[in-house]
């Protein structure tokens, strides 16, 4: 999987796909015997005994769930479908100040509280913000299903946000800013990056959000913010374990029911004008030696051209052998570290290049050598054996990145929120698979062009040592 890895699963999740018919709409009975809507929206096969299950809330709360009962162990995962994307200038960063507020008070529960019961519970939890999607997660011991949905859905609902609580966090994030990006060399190329490459689009900004937002949010921008993003039509919960398929409908519909649909205003960021020419951005920095950044522009995850440039940037950084980790690293070694990946996002993102060069060594040298590589990957047809073992490589991540329930709960949620159907994960392996040569030699020639590409280098300023 592109963005996530995949575990030692059945090998028969490979040829078998999702099933493509919806089912009708069906209720499910609660506990107290009143008939509640729950509708079955659709179905796939998961390796060769389990099966993944789509339903929907009248309240527009999408639910995805894998029975797996291999360990006594279950994840809780909730995503919404809200990020960097989804800001404007003046509340940037607001998508991830509001992951911090979320384990704060509620009407209901005390701050601390929320940690404080499922850690008690043995539970794990964490969250994560990007450009388009927020989510939390859960792993417990399955006999501490019953007491998530509660927590989950009394936060989703009944959030305390005041200045005091806004302003608590606030500080929190402007510090976790001045360590990760503001001190960070390499936190403060990557905002280059972005705010070079893009001009229009919300991808321009960091996901952090600029310090001067950060600073001025309110109450109001929050309260907002919470209205109208963090309401049933805009999450997924996805649930994937050792649980009972009724008692995870039940216990979620009597959980999150009656919690109304926020009006979210339909939303097309701005489209982000071709580049003609390429952006340059030389930084110095205290790092011991010089760095470089190198980008590409690229189409979204799902566009025709996604899985032959996963491929393409298999053969050139996954392994010890690959074309531009042997070259830059293994046989020169004029650079210390170098990689890269492959942007998965709903928008036309990056292809992005990260080379940490040796001490006395240049950026200019590795920089030669990619164009180099990226040239004749347009130009010569790749062996059939090299192209074989990139897949094989990416197939082998794929199924690595799949081992644990709250990695299944992971990818689904991702997949349901970035491409809008979970299923689209069961696509993965079997497009890269179909890829050629003359795919590869095409796409290195559509998108990895000097006029394409934005270059960030950083220098060892006068204080650091070379």
């Amino acid at each position: 999987m592109r963005a996530f890895a995949i575990g030692s699963m059945c090998m028969a999740l490979l040829v078998v796909g999702c099933t493509s018919d919806h089912w009708r709409a069906k209720t499910v009975e609660s506990a107290s015997n009143e008939t509640s809507q729950v509708f079955a929206i659709d179905s796939a096969p998961f390796g060769s005994t389990l099966k993944v299950e789509k339903y929907r809330l009248s309240n527009g709360l999408k639910i995805i769930l894998l029975e797996d009962r291999s360990a006594p162990v279950f994840a809780y995962h909730t995503w919404f479908n809200v990020g960097s994307r989804n800001e404007r200038d003046g509340i940037t960063g607001i998508a991830h100040l509001f992951e911090h507020l979320m384990f704060k008070e509620t009407k209901n529960s005390k701050d601390g509280e929320f940690q404080r019961l499922l850690e008690e519970q043995g539970g794990r939890i964490n969250a994560a913000t990007y450009m388009d999607w927020t989510f939390y997660r859960e792993s417990l011991p399955k006999e501490a299903f019953p007491m998530i949905p509660k927590l989950e859905a009394n936060r989703m609902k009944n959030m305390i946000l005041n200045d005091l609580q806004v302003n608590s966090e606030r500080e929190v994030v402007a510090n976790e800013r001045r360590f990760r990006t503001d001190d960070s060399p390499s936190g403060s190329m990557y905002e280059a990056l972005y705010k070079t490459a893009f001009t229009l689009h919300p991808y321009h900004w960091p996901v952090i959000g600029w310090m001067k937002d950060i600073e001025s949010i309110s109450t109001k921008d929050c309260l907002n913010f919470y209205s109208m993003y963090y309401a049933p039509n805009n999450a997924t919960v996805v649930v994937v374990g050792d649980v009972q398929k009724t008692q995870v409908l039940m216990a979620i519909n009597e959980a999150y029911g009656k919690i109304p649909a926020s009006k979210i205003a339909p939303y097309n960021p701005p489209t982000e004008p071709k580049q003609t020419q390429e952006r340059r951005v030389h930084l110095q920095k205290p790092i011991p030696a010089e760095k470089i950044i190198i980008s590409y522009k690229i189409p979204n995850s799902l566009h025709t051209d996604y899985p032959a440039l996963e491929v393409a940037h298999s053969i050139l950084f996954n392994g010890r052998s690959s074309r531009l980790y042997r070259r830059l690293v293994t046989d020169t070694q004029i650079a210390g570290e170098a990689g890269g990946w492959v942007n998965q996002v709903k928008d036309p993102g990056l292809y992005i290049i990260d080379i940490s060069m040796q001490p006395n060594r240049k950026a200019t040298e590795a920089e030669k050598i990619v164009s180099e590589e990226l040239q004749r990957l347009a130009m010569e047809e790749v062996p059939v054996k090299e192209l074989e073992k990139a897949k094989n490589r990416l197939e082998t991540s794929f199924w690595q990145n799949l081992k644990t329930v709250d990695d299944k709960a992971q990818a689904f949620g991702f997949y349901e929120t970035v491409a809008n159907d979970y299923r689209q994960l069961f696509n993965e392996v079997p497009s890269y698979q179909k890829i050629t040569a003359s795919d590869i030699a095409r796409v290195a020639k559509t998108y990895f062009r000097p006029e394409a590409r934005t270059i960030v280098e950083a220098k060892p300023d006068k204080g650091s040592d070379s």
